[in-house]
């Protein structure tokens, strides 16, 4: 009864004559009808959001038409304002009310800097559910100067603020008119890739979802129907038919970047890109059906772009016969639309009848559709599995896109930049490095905190696994492990950095004494203000090789040379002993070094290093992602030893300290060396441009003086010993050491007058040099990028490790390096 009485309301509004509709009542027929959908997509957005957010919705043109000192973003005189064609609607004079602005009536003679005011998305759909944001395009005049669009985007951004003050999300997004049809002969219509900015990786598909799905709340009409362009009386932003193979390609990538936070949306879209493509040159696009449907005065449910987008998926997969995949879409399309049909107390929503049929359809049973309703309280495990899930068909959909697209030249209108700045993003998080600290994504779950963790080891296997029960006769039974690792401290961290473990939370290893447990819940809570760091990353960084920004260094977790240790600890202050050479035994006080990295690329890391040389394996390890970094980074020490946890503490501390400070006094020298003392053996610390490499001192080279420290103070090195030492890249330029990262292939380029000099440096830190000639820097870049994205191997696992491409050019006289194709003034914003 209740979507019943929504749909009268919307024929209500569609039969009488608004506002909105009195503008264009004089239009041709297409114009007309698409007049008629906006309206029902309109009143269906307005059913949906709470009464106050209703008002909210209402202010968006309103916000936009009128700039006034005492209207939110209204700081500055002269940003542009005015929407072509604006009419106020009687429910925004209520909203100024409600929210204490301003109500300035509209003038028609004023300018106006914009084309019309639209949202787009899920408002609206079947995709909208109360956790939906509202993305919102301003189609601008193309006569505004870039300054005039910086004044703008001050504005929208003041406006973003304020509406998240009422905890309702609207994001703004300036568009060009010609945006999608001449925008390489306009300065003013260039958007740069960033957090919510696709850049360049899609643009035809882009406007094909904006034509599907968009709202006009101000301004005028959109043809987005076909023949559009031959009407005068609307704004047409281009043909969607002319879209080239390639963008497909993009377009998948850009879906697996916003899938990092959203993969369920995420998969949807890609999984459509998919049904499209495998449709190529013929794609028949959701676009089209609507309208086909609006000129059979089909206006009901079933024409919503967000149902018809599922749709087309499940036709797709069912021809495909795979059905797991289309189990895993049946869910997020469930998830996604927020309909809770398990609590029937729910208000009026036009979906709830529709939904139910799909529901009987799919024979999903109670106990399904009450654990997708309670995803909110989801734990660890069941998000851990879901996001496997969702990536590991992301990730399908991905290769079949690149398979697709490979055998096309990639658009000149991407940008092979953006490739590899999303690529980098995506490596990050779809690495298969088994080092690597992954993100629990909590998708709707409002905690995932866990009072009691286990770790049982599996000596079979030498892998420790996590469970998120007690260590209880029974409570394990029946239950799964949520991830595995090579050591407890990986799981202990990873647990840490998703919030899943707290200060309060108590950790038990099977099989281990009470002092095992007492050990993991003190290291456990000491790491959580450690592992809560802001994860933000910038351009100017993914363009660069790595550096570290963190290191925790976890000593002894297993084993404890120290319980064995029969001395007085205040003697070894006394007597200036070294930890890691003690006593006439000459003991080494460190078992396990684990090493927890936080990286400039966003990756969070754990790697253990253990036996007489782990601590040199250490530093060893450390020093390449040493030499970048731009200043101190921050070390903290924790000792999990019994006794002397002061002295590990303090040497381990001053020693990593150390380190870094070589290692960026080894960027201006030839080489320098460290004598240090384990066991009873010496060996020499070497660092130079490239990192650090060690070996044992033998002969005169014994005789280097030995660590000195005064009583009762903390060990300090001594200074390094420069030596000379034979270096395999002496011929290329000393500013390229610097910036050779182990892991990720590099394209240093140098341009000469006839010929472009090009130093490769592979993921092993391999060189290799080579001249062209008649080859322009974008050119080469752009095949070898070409080749990465299309000519691997395909069973690789190494999808996004994408080449690092640099110039090499003189500024101010001295040679430098810069990153490829990106302009310095966006380097500074997040991605």
């Amino acid at each position: 009864m209740q979507a019943i009485a929504c749909q009268i309301g919307i024929k209500k509004i569609v039969d009488g004559c608004t506002g909105m509709e009195a503008l264009i009542e004089n239009s041709c027929r297409p114009v007309k009808i698409a007049n008629r959908l906006n309206l029902v997509r309109y009143e269906r957005v307005k059913s949906l959001l709470s009464p106050k957010q209703q008002r909210l919705f209402d202010l968006i043109p309103y916000l936009i038409h009128h700039h006034h000192p005492q209207l939110p973003g209204g700081t500055s005189a002269l940003t542009p304002f005015g929407v072509s064609d604006f009419a106020t609607l009687p429910e925004v004079a209520l909203a100024c009310e409600v929210f204490d602005l301003p109500f300035i009536e509209t003038n028609n003679n004023q300018p106006s800097a914009f084309e019309g005011v639209y949202s787009m998305g899920s408002t609206a759909s079947f995709g909208q559910n109360p956790k939906s944001d509202v993305d919102v395009w301003l189609v601008y005049k193309s006569s505004l100067g870039n300054a005039d669009l910086a004044l703008i985007a001050d504005k929208t951004a003041a406006l973003t603020e304020w509406f998240a003050s009422f905890d309702f999300e609207v994001n703004f997004y300036l568009v060009h008119p010609l945006q999608f049809r001449e925008c390489s002969a306009f300065d003013n219509c260039f958007s740069s890739l960033g957090e919510e900015h696709s850049g360049s990786t899609q643009h035809w598909l882009l406007l094909e979802e904006f034509y599907r799905s968009h709202i006009r709340l101000a301004g005028k009409p959109v043809g987005w129907w076909p023949e559009a362009s031959k009407e005068p009386s609307v704004l047409h932003l281009g043909d969607v038919r002319s879209m080239p193979a390639t963008e497909y390609f993009g377009a998948s990538l850009w879906q697996l970047y916003k899938g990092l936070n959203k993969p369920h949306k995420a998969l949807l879209k890609v999984l459509l890109l998919e049904t499209y493509a495998a449709d190529y040159p013929k794609s028949y696009f959701i676009t089209e059906q609507i309208w086909e449907q609006c000129l059979r005065d089909d206006f009901s449910d079933s024409n919503d772009a967000y149902l018809i987008l599922y749709q087309r998926i499940e036709s797709y997969l069912l021809k495909q016969k795979d059905i797991r995949r289309l189990e895993i879409v049946r869910r997020c399309f469930y998830l996604k639309c927020g309909v809770n049909l398990t609590n029937a107390c729910v208000g009026q929503d036009w979906r709830r009848d529709k939904m139910q049929q799909l529901v009987e359809q799919w024979h999903w049973p109670s106990s399904l559709l009450e654990t997708l309703d309670n995803s909110q309280n989801w734990h660890s495990g069941q998000l851990k599995w879901f996001n496997k899930q969702l990536n590991e068909l992301l990730l399908k959909s991905y290769k079949t896109l690149l398979e697709f697209a490979s055998k096309q030249a990639l658009s000149d209108r991407f940008r092979v930049e953006e490739l590899g700045m999303l690529a980098r993003k995506l490596h990050t998080y779809f690495s298969d490095d088994e080092h690597q600290l992954l993100p629990l994504n909590k998708l709707w779950s409002h905690s995932v905190f866990e009072p009691n963790m286990t770790i049982i080891h599996s000596i079979k296997e030498s892998r420790y696994y996590l469970y998120r029960k007690p260590l209880k006769s029974g409570q394990l039974l029946g239950e799964t492990s949520i991830i595995k690792a090579d050591t407890p401290t990986a799981l202990i961290a990873w647990a840490v950095m998703n919030d899943v473990s707290r200060t309060t939370t108590r950790w038990q290893e099977y099989g281990r004494k009470k002092h095992r447990s007492a050990l993991l819940t003190q290291l456990s809570a000491h790491l959580v203000p450690l592992l809560n760091h802001n994860n933000k990353v910038s351009k100017a960084e993914l363009c660069q090789p790595f550096f570290y920004k963190k290191l925790i260094v976890v000593a002894n977790v297993d084993g404890d040379p120290t319980l064995k240790w029969q001395g007085q600890e205040i003697m070894v202050d006394y007597m200036n002993g070294n930890v890691f050479s003690l006593g006439k035994k000459q003991q080494n006080m460190l078992s396990t070094l684990d090493v927890i990295s936080l990286n400039s690329w966003g990756e969070r890391q754990c790697h253990r290093f253990k036996g007489e040389q782990g601590l040199l394996e250490a530093l060893s390890f450390v020093a390449l992602g040493l030499k970048a970094t731009p200043e101190q980074v921050d070390i903290e020490v924790l000792v999990c030893a019994e006794r002397l946890k002061k002295q590990i503490h303090d040497a381990l501390f001053n020693i990593f300290n150390q380190c870094v400070k070589y290692c960026h006094e080894a960027r201006s020298s030839s080489a320098m060396m460290h004598p240090i003392k384990l066991s009873d053996k010496r060996y020499g610390l070497y660092f130079n441009s490239m990192g650090l490499v060690y070996k044992v001192l033998t002969g005169d080279e014994v005789k280097v003086a030995p660590v000195k420290v005064e009583r009762y103070k903390k060990a300090q090195l001594n200074a390094p010993v420069a030596v000379i030492k034979s270096d395999p890249f002496r011929s290329i330029p000393s500013i390229i050491k610097l910036y050779i990262s182990k892991g990720a292939k590099q394209y240093f380029l140098r341009q000469r007058p006839d010929v472009l000099d090009v130093f490769i440096i592979d993921e092993t830190n391999r060189l290799t040099k080579r001249e062209y000639e008649d080859v322009s820097m974008k050119e080469l870049v752009e095949k070898e990028s070409h080749s990465f994205a299309f000519e691997r191997d395909a069973s690789s696992l190494h999808y996004f490790n994408v080449p690092q491409f640099f110039k090499l050019e003189r500024i101010d006289g001295e040679l430098s390096v810069v990153p490829f194709g990106v302009e310095m003034n966006e380097l500074s914003s997040d991605i």
